[in-house]
Formats: C-alpha cells, sequence, structure tokens
C-alpha cells in the first residue's frame, strides 16, 4: 500500500519527511486496454506541511508494456513521472482551493500514481519512430521482412487521373 503517514510533520510548518515505496502492479490496479505496467512501480518523494495542506512531490518510475500501433508488437518502456499534489484535513479549504482531501494522518497515494501514469499515456505508442508497421495487403510485418507486395493502391474515384499523366 502506499500510505504516507504524516504525524511526524503535522505540527511543524515548514518540515518535510521523505517516503519510499515499491509496489506491485496489482497495487494500484490496471491501467488501459493497450498497456500494463511490469515489475514493480517504485515512488520516491517528499512531503512537506506548508501550513495550510501537506504537499507531496516526487517521482514514479516504472516499466510499462505496450502494443505498438503500426506493427502491433509488444515492446517495453522504461518510464519516469514527476508528481506534485497537495492534501489537507480541511474539507472546505479543499472545495476552496480545489485539493485532495484526507482523514487522520495518512495519505494513501494509490489512485495519485494510478492517475499520474495513465495521464502520461501517449495516445499513439510505438515501439520506435520509424516502425513500419504491417503490410496492407498480406499483413507481415514489415519490420522483420519485406514481403514484395505490390502496396500501391489506387482509390478507383481517382483512377481517370491516372490515365491522363500516361498520355
Amino acid at each position: 500500500m502506499m500510505k504516507i503517514n504524516v504525524s511526524e510533520i503535522a505540527e511543524q510548518i515548514g518540515h518535510e519527511k521523505a517516503f519510499s515505496f515499491d509496489a506491485k502492479p496489482e497495487d494500484i490496479g490496471p491501467l488501459l486496454d493497450d498497456c500494463k505496467l511490469e515489475g514493480p512501480i517504485m515512488v520516491k518523494g517528499t512531503a512537506t506541511n506548508t501550513g495550510t495542506c501537506f504537499r507531496l512531490e516526487g517521482k514514479i518510475f516504472c516499466t510499462i508494456s505496450e502494443i505498438c500501433d503500426r506493427c502491433l508488437e509488444y515492446f517495453q518502456t522504461k518510464s519516469e513521472y514527476s508528481f506534485a499534489e497537495e492534501y489537507t484535513r480541511d474539507e472546505e479549504f479543499a472545495k476552496i482551493k480545489e485539493i485532495n482531501h484526507f482523514d487522520g494522518d495518512i495519505i494513501n497515494i494509490g489512485d495519485l500514481v494510478r492517475d499520474i501514469i495513465i495521464s502520461a499515456q501517449p495516445t499513439k505508442h510505438l515501439c520506435s519512430k520509424d516502425c513500419k508497421g504491417l503490410c496492407s495487403v498480406c499483413g507481415a510485418n514489415l519490420n522483420k521482412t519485406e514481403c514484395g507486395c505490390n502496396r500501391e493502391s489506387i482509390d478507383p474515384r481517382l483512377a481517370a487521373l491516372q490515365d491522363l499523366l500516361k498520355k
């Protein structure tokens, strides 16, 4: 579990407390349909008592397994995400300032970690920037083999224009 006990710094404005977690992918739940966490998730950071709230700053380190949108092969990327969030015990203050609310001395950042990883995912997953993708005729992975298919397809609506170029 990713819980931070802030009782040690709750009475001392300006004091910090370091935190570090190693979590399993199942601790934060599933991500998206086209990517999943592989191996441990490391979270490191500090909690600071600002007087009005607790400011959490840190980094998330993880490995994500994704499916390439061009060639449909799985690939892994090591990722690092930074975060900075504020939490307060005062429910009214949380609503006014639009920050996170918590009760007691424990701040659970499991949902925060999951949300940061999900929101940082690109809309297009590519195994490499020069991925060739799949052959539109036979479906072969063009990164692994050249299939020899004629992939120059002409839109039938424009085929008459092709004849003009021949003249």
